[in-house]
């Protein structure tokens, strides 16, 4: 029995870095995207990687492009500006993506004194909200790209899995998950949600929206979770 069109798949980056001090990014955030397969649009991603490969055989004079996969922080302009083009002709009852926003210097020092704990304790609270807005019944897969924090590897995914599976037992739900920590190279979509996550952090980084706008359509909400916090920490 196939039960691909009943399992909910979520991919998750995050932007911004753990440098709680002037000299680091003013948000941290989780961006998340929600599909179903069939994933459409994959066989053009993968063609258009391709064709920029082929333009090495005959663009002898240019610089040698040795492109693995997309990435929105090392992609040129025109390359950015093509995947763009590319992913936000989804169609926008199939694509939903959800961002949740921290405003750093806001952050108590006591939540980011550890910083695999700042990072496996936001992640799991902003997949539990993720969940509630999406009123989760079916199963899903959760796959991240590679844990940030090398350190107690384990005993983060643990801690990750046992915040899921609370929130799965204290509602009641009789939904099965699963969740993988894979390269971003290996996964289309975890391309695609770099790309999202890179478009919204230069929204609230740098108010440049230009990017976001060719995105947003396909936005459920955007969760800025220190809004109503008065007290900076430090100076940004």
């Amino acid at each position: 029995m196939n039960n691909s069109q009943n399992t909910l798949y979520i991919f998750v980056d995050e932007a911004g870095d753990m440098d709680f001090s002037s000299k680091g990014s003013k948000h941290y955030m989780f961006n998340f995207l929600v599909k179903n397969r069939p994933f459409n649009l994959h066989e053009k991603i993968a063609n258009y990687r391709y064709e920029l490969l082929e333009r090495n055989l005959y663009n002898q004079d240019s610089t040698r492009l040795d492109l693995e996969s997309f990435h929105a922080h090392k992609d040129n302009k025109y390359i950015k500006q093509k995947f763009f083009e590319i992913i936000s002709s989804f169609d926008e009852k199939s694509v939903k993506a959800y961002s949740y926003i921290l405003e750093k210097p806001k952050v108590n020092p006591s939540k980011r004194k550890v910083k695999e704990h700042f990072y496996i304790n936001n992640l799991s609270y902003s997949i539990q909200r993720l969940l509630d807005i999406l009123n989760i019944d079916t199963n899903f897969i959760i796959i991240t790209d590679r844990l940030p924090i090398a350190k107690n590897r384990s005993k983060q995914i643990g801690a990750l899995k046992k915040g899921i599976k609370g929130y799965i037992r204290q509602r009641g739900l009789d939904i099965r998950y699963d969740i993988f920590h894979h390269c971003s190279a290996s996964s289309a979509n975890l391309q695609i949600v770099d790309y999202i996550s890179w478009a919204i952090f230069r929204k609230y980084e740098h108010g440049d929206d230009s990017y976001y706008d060719k995105i947003k359509t396909y936005i459920l909400d955007e969760e800025l979770m220190t809004k109503d916090t008065e007290v900076n920490h430090y100076e940004r």
